[in-house]
């Protein structure tokens, strides 16, 4: 696994000797039994891989210290939403119930509410925590729920208590990082979003260790029609979210649904082609949806959630593809939606996607092995629009996999791109296809 380019492709023993531990091991028999020994053994060297700036130092000198933090507290906003931040919680430990209040105690913008539907009326420990929170702040409030309905229900009941003008999803284990209200306040005094998602890193059990960033892009329809890239720390307006709610059949997926559904009723209001189409162009929906380039949420990684351990909630992939296969028929589109060796991330395979897509100029083909783009990452011919898989490393896909997600209309020979007749005067977007199927 050498690489002529030096560190890249090779394993930093070091660092993997230091993060060794039964948890560990047993989180890499789960991906070894998996994915196979040749795809174990790629995520080994993705993951412990020298750094070119390791992450953890580098996040501790980029925190805001107590000066920018009370800069920020002092700050009065032009406008100044409620936030209504909603919370399911079931059987959550107290340290994590604790912590994940405590981030939003912290936060340098004061005006939220938090919301929690308490699913577990059962566990002395999770009342006796959120007792004690709400009676010493008004702004945490919270309810028990008799009835085990899952988690979308238990969420739309914590949006039923909501006040706020926008509200923001985050999960009982998780974290704020205490300027990501303040930053989401910074772009709606900019405009009038409709959408707004922020960068995430994970974060472990004992809430003192992070890595994996991840560096989300631009709002981008293809990356969202392969994957979840969105997740959390998202907020949508409430009378948006109240139209939409959240749909217990699709459980375990239940947010990549609400954003596919929130992208819909976003690009239903703007421009369409002559056939009434979407047509979903990107300056129309980056002024719709805000994306904020900063670590603003701390995703919690323990083999029990998605973020470790992939295989912990198979069905939530199944309900994703469901929700694609939804977005779809809204739209209209002859496509099958189909799941690749990688979970989490779908590929389309369209009937004719020049037919389906009249946003779509081109289809590139560039040499792929095994779904790990084999050049620099860029495409031949790519002058039309932007591609999804700019900027990726050689050989690697990432820890997010990105170039495992496929587009596919007939396979044209590789190193090919397929323009639609017309592509020179049109403006839109360029889909990419590997050369090889997942």
């Amino acid at each position: 696994m050498s690489d002529k380019n030096g560190s890249e492709g090779r394993i930093q023993w070091s660092r993997f000797f230091k993060k060794l531990s039964p948890y560990m091991i047993q989180k890499g028999l789960l991906y070894l039994k998996h994915y196979g020994p040749r795809e174990f053994w790629i995520r080994l060297h993705e993951r412990f891989e020298p750094e070119e700036i390791p992450y953890g130092p580098w996040y501790a000198a980029y925190v805001p210290d107590q000066t920018v933090l009370d800069k920020q507290r002092k700050k009065k906003f032009a406008y100044a939403p409620l936030i209504s931040v909603v919370v399911p919680a079931y059987r959550t430990p107290e340290l994590f119930l604790r912590q994940m209040i405590d981030s939003l105690e912290a936060q340098t913008y004061e005006d939220w509410e938090l919301c929690i539907a308490n699913g577990s009326p059962e566990d002395q420990s999770m009342r006796k925590v959120l007792e004690e929170y709400s009676s010493r702040d008004r702004r945490v409030r919270w309810q028990e729920l008799t009835e085990n309905k899952g988690i979308a229900e238990y969420t739309n009941a914590a949006f039923a208590m909501a006040k706020g003008e926008f509200v923001g999803l985050l999960d009982h284990d998780d974290l704020l990082c205490k300027d990501a209200l303040a930053y989401m306040m910074q772009r709606l005094e900019e405009q009038d979003y409709l959408f707004l998602y922020t960068d995430e890193d994970k974060i472990d059990q004992t809430g003192t260790t992070v890595f994996e960033p991840n560096w989300k892009p631009d709002f981008n329809l293809d990356y969202l029609l392969s994957n979840n890239y969105i997740c959390h720390f998202s907020a949508i307006r409430a009378d948006l979210m109240k139209k939409l709610q959240f749909r217990s059949n699709y459980d375990g997926a239940q947010d990549y649904d609400l954003f596919l559904r929130t992208v819909y009723e976003i690009g239903k209001e703007g421009p369409k082609d002559t056939e009434g189409r979407l047509l979903y162009p990107q300056a129309y929906m980056d002024r719709k949806i805000a994306h904020i380039p900063q670590i603003c949420y701390h995703w919690r990684a323990h083999l029990g959630s998605t973020a470790d351990n992939p295989q912990s909630k198979l069905y939530a992939y199944e309900a994703g593809k469901r929700a694609l296969e939804d977005f779809a028929r809204q739209n209209g589109w002859q496509a099958e939606i189909c799941h690749t060796n990688h979970l989490g991330f779908y590929r389309i395979d369209w009937k004719d996607i020049f037919v389906q897509r009249p946003d779509v100029v081109a289809v590139c083909s560039n040499e792929c092995r095994r779904g790990r783009v084999a050049e620099s990452g860029t495409l031949p011919g790519a002058k039309y629009g932007e591609h999804v898989f700019a900027g990726l490393k050689k050989r690697y896909s990432g820890y997010l996999h990105r170039a495992s997600m496929t587009v596919d209309v007939t396979d044209p020979p590789l190193q090919q791109t397929i323009y639609r007749k017309d592509a020179e005067q049109k403006q839109g977007r360029i889909v990419y296809l590997p050369g090889s199927k997942q």
